[in-house]
């Protein structure tokens, strides 16, 4: 690799040696050995019970992993989008007398500490949950950093590097794999429709010849089914199929012509990627990746004074939205709602967890919204606005005004996560009510968690470490909350149940909100 070599060895070290001067870098190192060994050995008893400790069952794993990452990186370098370059790669690189082969190439080599981490990952679960045969891993980790680095390398090369390939060429590219992605899908509602819907029916579908011979990502998985589990007829000839493809592909990127046509969509990129970086260090989780803000015209009847400006701006924000208050959490509690009520009406209950029913809406809530939501939304803007502090106002009243919208929104979010589960199971009209009362008291929780854990760790830990630690302390509210509704149960049945969980709920919430007003507090005299 000549120069790019230097430059990613150079990069490497000086990362290296500045992370070890910082106190953070070991408090990360000691979250990722904890998290090598202890979720493995966690995760161990659960399989066990499942009795999914098997090598076919980490061929099921892969195989999900496959379905989500082959066909979002080929359409990725399609649209010439997914190959990070940072504005210093842009300045330093792209001007050298480098071959742009070895300027894409350099981009791939990136991935590689985080790719020899996720293998190595996957090899401690393989050993000590799946008890998979050593030689089969160390056989495993090859074919992953080798002949798949091989074969990604070579795509990239063809698709985000050709210099004949049109942008209509490109989007039949994309139109491509979402056939591929489509072609699955099918096979998957054909199954469902043969065998019914169970684990059983899932495990067949993903273990079927017919998938292992779906070019590309089919072909992958029967090269799994190869090393895991031995020959058959089947995944011998997927992964012959496989290996012509990496011939092929190898071959073709060595001879194709490349003089650096992708730089203008590479430099585009890279600005956008910083651009997000920034407002993500900010607290403005709304920028997304490779796509504008769109708003629209707003108004709005300023009414009150003081901190009141707050809810009016914050509304006004909302409303130049192109959907208003409504998002992809939006979207996720839709979806979450209507799957739990056809999941119940098709199958007459949740079968093993039947008895966990009244509790079923509120534990995928918890989980929605402790994983996926944002942490920070609009109301982060008024944090990095200077006229916040002048407003001759009650930290108090602007912490509430500034996060009302917010509130609002999880308040939908939660009517429409509960009410289609809620008709279905037969939920009583008050539980219903607690059980959205539950979903808004959880989001606002998240919401002053992480200003507890800025005024608890400051900038000591940084961005990352911020949001553990944030995590942290909400998941000892909902422990507390999911420890009221065991003594509620005991006590009084379902409706004391979801009385002692909000109660819980809304108790740290209260304190994590007060703290985070102290916080503000502090920014404003600071």
């Amino acid at each position: 690799m000549g120069a790019v070599g230097y430059l990613y060895r150079r990069i490497f070290c000086n990362r290296v040696k500045t992370a070890l001067r910082r106190p953070v870098t070991y408090v990360y190192i000691l979250l990722v050995l904890f998290y090598f060994t202890a979720l493995p050995m966690s995760l161990r008893m659960v399989v066990e019970e499942m009795e999914a400790d098997t090598p076919e069952e980490m061929i099921t794993v892969l195989t999900v992993l496959a379905f989500w990452v082959i066909p979002a990186n080929l359409i990725a370098y399609a649209k010439r989008k997914g190959l990070l370059y940072r504005n210093s790669d842009v300045q330093f690189l792209f001007p050298a007398p480098v071959s742009p082969r070895k300027v894409l190439l350099y981009a791939h080599l990136k991935t590689l500490v985080g790719q020899i981490l996720l293998n190595s990952f996957a090899i401690v679960c393989g050993a000590l949950l799946f008890h998979v045969e050593a030689w089969r891993l160390a056989v495993y980790f090859l074919f992953s950093m080798i002949l798949e680095n091989l074969l990604e390398g070579s795509i990239m090369i063809l698709i985000y590097g050709s210099e004949r390939m049109e942008e209509k060429q490109r989007s039949l590219v994309v139109k491509a794999v979402y056939g591929l992605v489509g072609i699955l899908v099918l096979m998957g509602v054909w199954t469902w429709l043969r065998e019914g819907l169970s684990m059983k029916t899932v495990a067949d579908y993903l273990h079927s010849d017919m998938v292992q011979m779906v070019p590309l990502i089919g072909w992958y998985i029967a090269a799994l089914h190869l090393m895991f589990t031995g020959a058959t007829a089947v995944n011998i000839a997927g992964t012959c199929c496989y290996l012509v493809l990496l011939i092929l592909a190898v071959t073709a990127a060595r001879r194709m012509k490349c003089e650096g046509s992708f730089y203008e969509d590479a430099m585009k990129f890279a600005g956008d990627y910083e651009e997000v970086v920034r407002s993500r260090k900010q607290g403005d989780s709304q920028k997304r990746l490779g796509k504008g803000q769109k708003f629209g015209k707003a108004s709005v009847n300023w009414r009150g004074d003081g901190a009141r400006a707050l809810f009016y701006r914050q509304l006004l924000e909302y409303k130049k939205s192109r959907y208003f208050i409504f998002d992809m959490g939006t979207v996720t509690a839709l979806l979450g709602g209507i799957g739990i009520a056809w999941f119940y009406s098709r199958e007459g209950g949740f079968g093993s967890l039947n008895a966990f029913t009244p509790f079923i809406i509120p534990a995928i809530s918890s989980y929605l919204i402790f994983v996926f939501t944002a942490v920070n939304g609009k109301w982060a803007k008024e944090l990095r606005s200077p006229y916040t502090y002048m407003i001759p106002d009650t930290v108090f009243r602007k912490l509430l005004n500034a996060t009302a919208m917010h509130h609002v929104q999880s308040f939908v979010n939660g009517c429409l996560i509960t009410i289609p589960g809620a008709v279905a199971t037969g939920m009583t009209p008050v539980t219903t009510v607690l059980c959205i009362v539950f979903y808004t008291v959880l989001s606002a929780n998240k919401l002053y968690a992480l200003a507890v854990a800025e005024a608890v760790c400051g900038n000591t830990l940084g961005t990352m470490g911020k949001q553990f630690l944030q995590m942290l302390i909400q998941g000892t509210a909902i422990g507390m909350a999911i420890l009221g509704g065991i003594l509620g149960m005991a006590v009084g049945g379902v409706l004391a149940a979801y009385l002692l969980m909000d109660f819980f709920l809304v108790m740290y919430t209260l304190i994590f909100m007060v703290t985070a007003a102290l916080n503000f507090y502090n920014m404003e005299v600071a």
